[in-house]
């Protein structure tokens, strides 16, 4: 049996791990903005307070102040700001350089440049008696989130990245416990054999979801062992009981073919013979379908050639008074892998029905592009029954089966690995293909 696959615990540290990479990205995204934004509501914090202090200064004494912080400059005029905030306030078109026109303009424009040389600004616009003036802070030496963006960073990808290494030991941890049932349930499936099907299980199951699982299993499992030791007795038995009577009455046709009949006597005796064989065939056919061992036996190397042999021999009695030759054309040293028996029932099968249907001409065995072919000189495939020939209780006029050896014969190849095919000739008759694998 093959290994228990543990797909499930990995696609739940997977899905743990895919969330918590989605949270820290999320978080990192987070935690940056907020402190961008606290770093920023800071600037303009201190900003206000030098407004406020310039306009007390002003209502007190009717002029303004120096302002209290050493990146703080005061403008009453925007033609003495920076060279390269100037050029950052014509490039955002907000040329006109007058004092009146700058403000409500700067107001409606933001209040946050970028200079050059890593320089960073902020304006505001002051009004004091009805005046226009300019509070310009150079604060590239205040962003302290921009000058240690590197090291943040890295601070927040190591965290990161231990937290998905915990998560990923504890998502482990935890779905080897969650999944652990589950393992176990698979396993006693997975090993699980018509002769050697688990009983008594359930118990060691928690009572929840699997446990049911495993109860209503356990309940299945039973019903399938009782159904195969029934089939079992059965199929022993139907072997004994089946066989020995076909045996007596092809035992006893062939001790009357020895004899001299009538032509009504030696007619009815090749039916009777004829019966005998297809319901030989057929309980062979059947046994080998419902005996599970078979199919767990290892395939061997069969030689092709005498399994031929076997099967036109046992049924050259159906060829009797007719002008029909046999031409069999297999290599002596050609094998095969696979079940000897299932082989032989197969091809038992195939050669009986091409007796049964060909009155006159020949019947070609041969192997053709490493599959088995065996073509006659019959009536060939009425339109009629192309489409259900593989079909149960499907059978041609004056057919003496059961209708039933194509499809137990395809049925039980296709069980074993071998592929049936059947055409018309290209000259009429019937060609059936047996394909497998050739080991000549």
């Amino acid at each position: 049996m093959s290994a228990v696959r543990h797909g499930l615990r990995r696609r739940v540290v997977a899905a743990c791990a895919l969330s918590t990479l989605v949270t820290a990205a999320l978080f990192s995204a987070l935690a940056l903005m907020f402190a961008y934004t606290v770093e920023d509501s800071g600037l303009r914090r201190q900003l206000v307070q030098e407004e406020e202090h310039q306009l007390k200064s002003w209502n007190a004494r009717g002029k303004l102040a120096t302002p209290m912080r050493g990146f703080v400059t005061l403008h009453t005029s925007s033609a003495t700001f920076p060279a390269d905030l100037r050029r950052q306030l014509a490039s955002a078109r907000l040329a006109r350089f007058d004092a009146r026109a700058l403000g409500p303009e700067l107001v409606a424009g933001g209040n946050e440049f970028f200079g050059e040389q890593g320089r960073h600004y902020h304006v505001r616009v002051i009004s004091p008696g009805g005046r226009y003036a300019y509070l310009v802070a150079e604060v590239s030496k205040e962003l302290v989130v921009r000058r240690r963006l590197a090291s943040l960073l890295g601070f927040i990808g190591w965290l990161s990245l231990a937290v998905l290494v915990c998560t990923l030991v504890l998502a482990n941890w935890l779905a080897r416990r969650a999944t652990a049932p589950l393992t176990l349930l698979a396993e006693l499936v997975s090993n699980a054999a018509p002769g050697r099907l688990p009983d008594n299980f359930a118990s060691q199951f928690p009572d929840n979801e699997i446990g049911v699982v495993a109860r209503n299993l356990e309940q299945s499992m039973q019903r399938i062992a009782d159904f195969i030791e029934r089939e079992q007795h059965f199929t022993r038995d139907a072997s004994h009981e089946l066989r020995t009577p076909l045996a007596a009455i092809e035992g006893a046709a062939d001790l009357l073919s020895g004899q001299s009949l009538t032509p009504q006597g030696a007619d009815q005796l090749q039916r009777i013979r004829t019966g005998a064989a297809h319901m030989s065939q057929t309980v062979a056919t059947l046994l080998a379908l419902a005996r599970e061992e078979l199919h767990e036996r290892v395939a061997e190397q069969v030689m092709l050639l005498p399994v031929i042999e076997r099967a036109i021999v046992d049924f050259a009695f159906l060829l009797d008074g007719k002008p029909v030759e046999v031409i069999v054309t297999v290599p002596a040293g050609a094998r095969i892998e696979g079940h000897r028996t299932v082989l032989a029932i197969v091809v038992s099968n195939l050669i009986s029905n091409a007796f049964s249907h060909t009155m006159q001409g020949e019947i070609g065995v041969h192997l053709e592009n490493g599959a088995l072919v065996i073509a006659d000189s019959g009536p060939g495939i009425a339109p009629g029954l192309r489409a259900r020939l593989f079909e149960a209780g499907v059978k041609g006029e004056g057919s003496s089966g059961f209708g039933l050896g194509l499809s137990i014969a395809r049925r039980l190849g296709e069980r074993f690995g071998l592929g049936l095919r059947i055409e018309d000739g290209a000259n009429g008759g019937v060609r059936a293909i047996l394909r497998f694998q050739q080991n000549s």
